[in-house]
């Protein structure tokens, strides 16, 4: 099984439709995800949008093996 705990990225306005096509960082598991998004989400300085100039915000992104499945 290979699980995967991801942070990703999109732009905060909503007039803006840009979403990061790159995971920002990879977490080790679904509670450390979700920690890093909301303390990248608090941060003072966020990266700024390439399309529209506004803040980036973040989210907590997992992909779950399911053995059962083909």
């Amino acid at each position: 099984m290979s699980n995967k705990y991801k942070v990703r990225a999109y732009c905060s306005s909503r007039q803006c439709d840009y979403v990061h096509q790159e995971d920002v960082v990879r977490a080790i598991n679904s509670e450390t995800s979700y920690a890093l998004a909301l303390s990248y989400n608090e941060a003072q300085m966020k990266p700024s949008c390439p399309k529209c100039g506004e803040a980036m915000a973040f989210y907590a992104h997992s992909i779950i093996d399911e053995p059962w499945l083909p």
